[in-house]
């Protein structure tokens, strides 16, 4: 597919709780270095290891092939010819299953790398179709896979650059030009949310049809309010519903 450069990539939510934030970061670094439509990658692993800001080209190469082990990418060699001769160059495809969208504009804020990592771990880790995460800390820390005292900081950290704001209704990643909020019909959210309430009408119209008694379902461009107290109660993943 060829067209126009976009300015954000594709980031798999299922880095979250596989990776740490410096590995996370690499993640996002090797993403911004691939077709941002197929989502390939020929980049040299030299190159690779100073954009992401290192001098340890094994650091990132032993990193690379932990992603390799997670199947969140797959690595393949292919013949080059170069001028002394022909030699086997890396190409990585990455996993791009449920993802989420951030921009290029992460890469050039000031902020430590760890910080960024942990950023791209918190959006992944939102609601879907939003910026809006609501796990406590504890909770956060455990589906991150990362110690509670580490979510601290960095949420801490977050907020005093302008990156969060925190409320009772959760942790909210403020800049959208950053981290990209998709829109989807009310019908593909109910479906990736709550599969189990849709009837074999709705899901052959693809329509939502009588749901009053049970959810009350608000479309805007950048998220799908469900107002639920029924339907929270007949899922095992409510962190992922939106109220």
């Amino acid at each position: 597919m060829t067209g126009t450069e976009l300015s954000y990539r594709r980031i798999t939510e299922t880095i979250a709780g596989k990776l740490d934030l410096l590995e996370a970061y690499l993640f996002y670094c090797l993403a911004l270095c691939s077709d941002c439509y197929t989502m390939v990658s020929n980049v040299k692993q030299e190159a690779l290891t100073e954009f992401y800001g290192i001098k340890k080209e094994e650091q990132i190469r032993q990193w690379l092939h932990k992603f390799e082990s997670l199947n969140l990418i797959q690595i393949d060699k292919h013949p080059i010819k170069g001028k002394y001769g022909s030699f086997d160059r890396c190409r990585y495809t990455l996993n791009t299953e449920h993802y989420v969208l951030i921009s290029k504009k992460l890469y050039s804020e000031p902020i430590s790398r760890q910080l960024k990592g942990f950023l791209v771990l918190l959006k992944c880790k939102c609601l879907n179709a939003t910026n809006t995460c609501q796990y406590t800390q504890s909770e956060l820390a455990k589906e991150l896979n990362i110690s509670p005292s580490s979510v601290s900081r960095y949420l801490k950290q977050a907020e005093d650059y302008g990156y969060i704001k925190r409320n009772d209704k959760g942790i909210h990643l403020k800049d959208r030009k950053i981290f990209i909020i998709t829109s989807e019909s009310t019908f593909a959210f109910v479906k990736n949310v709550y599969p189990n309430v849709l009837t074999d009408e709705d899901i052959a119209e693809r329509k939502i049809h009588n749901y009053t008694n049970n959810v009350s379902i608000t479309d805007s461009w950048d998220c799908f309010i469900l107002s639920i107290n029924t339907l929270r109660d007949s899922t095992n993943n409510p962190k992922s519903a939106l109220f």
